[in-house]
């Protein structure tokens, strides 16, 4: 099933930026920009005992959008994601930093104007930088140092699936502040074959709430639009 909704994702991308890209060459808008927000991050699947934890995320992104209704973005993120672990024997954060990089597809409720509302959807790919466990304590008993890296225990990559929405106000001579809020669900297992402190599991895929805010900045040449307010 997660493979096939990467697959769809992926098509879906493919799809509107092949539509954007056809609909007129010379209409095409390009910004770029700093996003900065929170993560709420844990584990979908076998994921006893694990909460929501907070973290950063962080970088840039470029979009294209056509004078009609269909856009294209992708970003640069350093991500945190991880999960609060508590077993009522002992608790820690699992803290996994990713270098993420999604591709979304964007369709702009308004065809003009100051306001730009726009939902997206598309393939984020995530590439592990390090894993640690921090603020560990037995809450019964005692056992080996819980605080350390341990990212070993993490595949290298994440694919996952990300979609949301996003409010876009003019602010400017071509720049825009802008608010989004994405849900992004990882469509593989993120744990290898080496047991973590909760043990092996078979089933443990990222899931990931975020709200972000950002700043966007017109590149290149602008292009009036064909459609009245």
């Amino acid at each position: 099933m997660f493979r096939a909704t990467l697959v769809r994702s992926i098509l879906f991308s493919f799809i509107l930026f092949s539509y954007c890209l056809s609909s007129s060459y010379a209409q095409q808008r390009f910004s770029v920009g700093p996003r900065v927000g929170l993560n709420l991050s844990n584990y979908w699947g076998n994921a006893d005992n694990m909460s929501f934890t907070p973290g950063l995320s962080a970088g840039a992104f470029l979009m294209y959008s056509s004078l009609n209704h269909f856009g294209i973005s992708a970003d640069v993120l350093y991500s945190q994601r991880g999960t609060s672990y508590n077993d009522h024997r002992l608790k820690f954060i699992q803290r996994v930093n990713y270098l993420e990089i999604p591709v979304l597809a964007r369709y702009f409720l308004t065809l003009s104007g100051n306001f730009r509302p726009n939902i997206f959807i598309g393939p984020s790919l995530g590439i592990k930088m390090n894993a640690k466990r921090i603020k560990g304590d037995y809450l019964q008993g005692t056992g080996p140092v819980l605080n350390g890296d341990n990212s070993n225990d993490f595949n290298d990559l994440d694919l996952g699936a990300a979609g949301g929405f996003q409010l876009n106000w003019g602010t400017g001579n071509r720049q825009h502040f802008l608010i989004d809020a994405r849900y992004t669900l990882g469509l593989s297992d993120v744990q290898n074959n080496l047991p973590n402190v909760w043990g092996t599991r078979n089933s443990l895929q990222n899931s990931t709430f975020t709200l972000a805010l950002g700043y966007s900045f017109g590149v290149g040449r602008e292009h009036p639009s064909r459609y009245k307010r």
